[in-house]
């Protein structure tokens, strides 16, 4: 009779040790990727959930010393600044969120790019990303064009651009910009 219950006892001790070994190999994985994720850039996949844009540079155009009625800076010239803004997460962007975009943010040359507020008409003109579409946003998944008219220090011919991809990463990307 003992020995049954010696072997019942060390069936159950089997299959109880063995629950926690499985629970303790998945939350030892799951720390360890987690771990991997945060510690590792480009381990992993990027965190692309909500809106995750990245953005490229594909023109310029000098438009001279006026536009649309506005007098540049003395020694500035007005260009529109053209990229191509790619939505990879799963959520939205709208547009009045994409304004991150910094220039010549910590090199020392702020005032090589001025951003440029146009007039009130103007900005209260909607900028539409895909043509004849009535809204102002890149869906998930989508491509489209993103304009920005800034004024740039006449002799200038590059200058760095930072952006944040993302809504709440705090991932900030730069790259190098060449004006025509």
């Amino acid at each position: 009779m003992e020995s049954r219950t010696t072997e019942k006892n060390t069936l159950i001790f089997r299959i109880v040790g063995s629950i926690f070994l499985v629970l303790g190999i998945i939350f030892l994985a799951v720390t360890l990727k987690l771990w991997l994720r945060g510690s590792i850039p480009g381990m992993m996949t990027a965190d692309t959930g909500g809106s995750y844009c990245t953005l490229e540079p594909i023109g310029s155009e000098r438009l001279g010393d006026t536009y649309e009625g506005a007098q540049a800076e003395d020694g500035y010239t007005f260009y529109r600044l053209d990229f191509q803004v790619t939505n990879e997460g799963d959520e939205t962007r709208y547009m009045d969120n994409y304004y991150g975009i910094y220039f010549n943010e910590d090199n020392g040359r702020y005032n090589d790019v001025l951003d440029w507020w146009g007039t009130e008409e103007e900005e209260s003109r909607p900028r539409f990303l895909f043509e004849d579409y009535d809204y102002t946003y890149l869906p998930a998944g989508r491509i489209g064009t993103y304009q920005q008219v800034v004024q740039i220090l006449d002799g200038v011919k590059s200058f760095t651009v930072d952006y944040y991809p993302g809504d709440s990463s705090g991932e900030r990307i730069s790259f190098e910009m060449t004006i025509e």
